[in-house]
């Protein structure tokens, strides 16, 4: 069947991106296992099969010769692009990734798209169209629209009212590899492309990548890159130039970072501030700077006419973008939380829109003809469309040859047209070979799919599981183990413990967190393997270890439950099986909840010891899914324990002064408005009731409510036991906490409008030590830290009653500070001691663990809301 639901699609020269429409909501569809986009890589490897995206990228770092890399920029061009080997053209290359999109979301959605729309750059032309037609056929898409990339970006800024009708705005899209700006107006609900495109090629993010990696090089003295044959050095330098592009995303939120180096017999850091880094980039930047320029000039517009300059592209975050571009255009700067996607969630926004049926036509030079639908005809339905084949070229519609944003393409064959073979022994081939109603969006309205002719030497054949030889190693070991009785008699252990009829195996990158994947370079030395702990490598937590012991067999398939990324190796097979052309293998599994896209607030340490005199705090955001982090506007040095509001309009923190004295602030999301609350305090956290009018912290071993407008606190306790973490129940009426009785922290809920304390038990003292509650949002369940022993604290889960207590966490290490997300699919906590915190997240099943923290940094206290 084909699911209710649209998607767009940027197929970038180093990255794709792709987005839904459902229910009247566009989001991000996640297509990497860490990042929600994918490297636009494909591997080929020595069978012949292809991985693509993540999977291809690892590979490539030992095989560069192997892997082919920005094939759209050359796409038309009629050299084929040797890789490992094995002659591919640009456009079956184009064709493979857009399978894989297609494939990878489908698997997720447990069925196609209804409806397909792809982008393109504002500047080709008609030949560079057709060839993404071409592209769009062979990969056995069915009907898709396209759109150009500035188009996508005006909607999507216009969807959140950022571009209302009548205004014209600049897309200033600077991506991995390439920069391109274009000047749109919005009509009505058209838009425009103003004048000609401009850009500067070559250029992106790769080049400042490769500017940090220079001068750190640079602050060695020098460094002998002819020892890069040597696999040890070659791994190390590859390792360097990772934590190079790290240290570049970083410097967009922090002023200053350290890159570590470990070459053979050297080991040292190099530090980098922000000014340093502007000062590598500032030439480039200003290349971006005079492009749109020329493109303002080309479209008649002056600076002061435009509404706003819309970012997109991942290194648009860079702040030097904005602040040159509003210092010397003096227009406002307007950009999404997440610029890399903006296309791609532009262009889901256009995938609900009919379709029209057109003749076959090629596009003129010179103005295109009358488009007859232009007149406000109604959608074209499937008992309407005519009975013409639609060629892979732009369709022509109405308007000026500059409005090529609005031709649309319909990759179909004729209603009723003869079905294509692709070998004498061949079944025929349609869209529509579901008898209930299922297939492609062609099938379903009547068409035949003309599919590309069969190339074995292209098939697909990438595992479902990216993590490729590494999990591979884990699930053999998995296999073996389960063949053993004690590891069924585990199994059914841990099915009872959790109460989960099966186990998911999550791997975690070693070497960092979400956002970590970068496009390696191949340009000085061949990129190789870091040396070290290696991808799914890193040491598992007790938990991990034993569900892969477990899981026996059945890994594989979890794996790739985990990853959501599903290909079809047989899509001949499939369709003549009746799954459609776009339909999941049979063996596809559901992808995973995508990480929340809400921010998170959390404390991070840099200096001395905590407590110590020389440990310095400060308080930031984290976005979970890009990884990105940015200072908190209007906290200070010394705060700590943020707390969101409720409905995330404000934030209540603790701040320690110099004498170790603590107060509670209140202060606007945008640090506005910032206020002392209360002094005095005990220095644990302070929280938000549900309705976001009162706030309960803890001063001088007592429990206290206070106005969040400030006034006269209530205090609710009066006895003289240590108790501290107070949280409200979901309805208002209780405060949940922890409380000591004989020598044990226990977790209470006291009611509010009559505390008898303690109040209402909830954990009992032979669990041990219970602290840090979080409620649920939906009220039902508390997350807890439970002390194992001095050095060892676990998070646990427990019903709001005390009902079921469970573990959610089993590592040596210190874990502590659960926090829910505000959808209550997710939690994130802090693992490692108190000197060296990490934030982590994982599902509230205790699956998909992975690290959000990079590196050496310290981040603790997180917080959702």
């Amino acid at each position: 069947m084909t699911a209710d639901y649209g998607l767009g699609i940027d197929l970038g020269t180093t990255h794709t991106a792709a987005a839904v429409l459902a229910d009247g909501r566009v989001e991000s569809a996640r297509l990497g296992a860490r990042r929600w986009e994918i490297p636009s890589a494909i591997f080929v490897k020595e069978d012949g099969g292809l991985l693509v995206g993540e999977a291809a990228e690892r590979r490539g770092q030992d095989e560069p010769a192997r892997l082919a890399r920005e094939f759209k920029r050359r796409l038309g061009d009629p050299v084929p692009v040797i890789v490992g080997g094995v002659p591919l053209s640009t456009l079956t290359l184009t064709a493979k990734l857009l399978r894989y999109v297609l494939d990878t979301v489908t698997a997720q959605r447990s069925a196609p798209p209804a409806q397909v729309a792809i982008t393109h750059p504002a500047h080709w032309g008609p030949y560079k169209r057709d060839q993404l037609d071409q592209a769009i056929r062979l990969a056995d898409a069915g009907p898709v629209r396209l759109l150009s990339e500035p188009e996508a970006v005006a909607r999507r800024h216009a969807a959140a009212g950022r571009v209302g009708p009548g205004e014209t705005v600049a897309v200033y899209d600077l991506g991995g590899s390439s920069f391109d700006v274009a000047v749109i107006r919005r009509d009505g609900d058209e838009f425009t492309l103003l004048g000609t495109p401009e850009g500067v090629d070559q250029l992106g993010g790769g080049d400042f990548d490769e500017a940090v990696y220079a001068h750190v090089l640079d602050a060695l003295g020098g460094v002998d890159l002819r020892a890069a044959e040597d696999p040890e050095t070659a791994a190390a330098l590859a390792r360097l130039r990772r934590d190079c592009v790290e240290a570049k995303e970083s410097l967009s939120f922090d002023t200053e970072v350290t890159v570590p180096v470990a070459l053979p017999g050297r080991h040292t850091r190099v530090r980098i501030n922000r000014s340093a880094f502007e000062a590598l980039i500032a030439l480039p930047v200003r290349d971006t700077l005079d492009a749109t320029r020329r493109a303002l000039r080309s479209a008649g517009i002056p600076p002061e006419d435009l509404a706003g300059i819309l970012l997109a592209g991942g290194s648009s975050r860079i702040p030097l973008i904005t602040s040159v571009l509003e210092r010397e255009l003096g227009r406002p700067v307007l950009t999404d939380s997440h610029p890399e996607l903006s296309v791609a969630l532009g262009a889901a926004s256009t995938s609900a829109r009919p379709f029209r049926g057109t003749p076959e036509a090629a596009v003129p030079a010179g103005p295109l003809p009358a488009d007859p639908h232009a007149a406000g005809s109604p959608p074209v339905g499937a008992e309407s469309i005519p009975d013409v084949s639609v060629s892979a070229g732009p369709v022509p519609t109405g308007g000026d040859a500059s409005e090529i944003s609005r031709r649309e393409s319909a990759i179909v064959a004729p209603n009723g047209g003869p079905p294509t073979r692709t070998s004498p022994t061949e079944p025929a081939r349609t869209g529509a070979v579901s008898p209930a109603g299922g297939g492609s969006p062609a099938a379903r309205l009547g068409l035949s799919v003309r599919p590309a002719p069969k190339q074995d030497f292209t098939e697909l054949r990438t595992p479902a599981d990216p993590w490729a030889a590494v999990e591979a190693a884990e699930a053999e070991a998995a296999r073996t183990a389960a063949a053993e009785a004690a590891d069924a008699a585990a199994l059914r252990a841990a099915a009872a413990d959790s109460e989960v009829a099966g186990a998911t195996v999550p791997v975690s990158p070693a070497s960092g967190g979400v956002g970590e994947e970068h496009e390696p370079s191949t340009a000085v030395i061949r990129a190789g393997h870091a040396t070290g702990t290696p991808y799914g490598r890193k040491a598992l937590t007790a938990r991990r270890r034993r569900t892969v012991t477990i899981a026996g067999v059945a890994v594989v398939a979890v794996a790739a439950a985990a990853t959501g990324i599903v290909l079809s190796n047989l899509h001949d097979d499939n369709r003549a099986s009746g799954a459609g052309p776009t339909a999941a293998p049979s063996s596809a599994v559901a992808g995973p909840a995508a990480l929340p896209a809400q921010k998170l607030v959390i404390r991070t340490d840099t200096g001395g010891s905590m407590g110590s005199a020389t440990w310095v705090t400060r308080i930031r955001t984290l976005d979970p899914v890009s990884g990105a982090r940015q200072d908190l506007a209007g906290t200070e040095p010394g705060d700590t324990l943020p707390r969101w509001s409720n409905d995330r309009s404000r934030i209540a923190l603790t701040h320690r002064d110099p004498d170790r004295t603590n107060a509670i602030y209140v202060m606007d999301r945008t640090g506005a408005d910032r206020r002392l609350l209360v002094d005095d305090v005990s220095g644990g956290r302070v929280v938000w009731s549900p309705d976001d009018q009162r706030l309960a912290y803890v001063k001088k071993s007592q429990l206290f409510t206070i106005p969040a407008g400030g006034g006269e606190p209530t205090q609710l306790t009066t006895s003289n036991a240590p108790k501290d973490d107070p949280i409200w129940s979901a309805d208002g009426r209780s405060i949940i906490y922890w409380a000591e009785e004989d020598g044990v922290r226990s977790l209470f809920a006291l009611n509010v409008a009559d505390p008898q304390e303690p109040g209402e038990r909830i954990t009992k003292a032979d669990l041990g030590d219970a602290m840090d509650p979080a409620i649920s949002p939906d009220g039902s369940q508390i997350l807890f830290t439970r002390k194992i022993d001095s050095s060892n604290y676990d998070i646990w889960q427990i019903g709001a009653d005390g009902s079921r207590p469970k573990a959610v966490t089993n590592d040596e290490a210190r874990e502590m500070d659960p926090t829910w997300s505000p959808d209550g699919e997710w939690f994130a906590y802090v693992r490692g001691d108190l000197d060296h915190p990490k934030v982590y997240v994982e599902r509230r099943d205790g699956s998909g663990e992975q690290p959000l923290t990079r590196g050496s940094d310290r981040e603790g206290h997180p917080c959702w809301f």
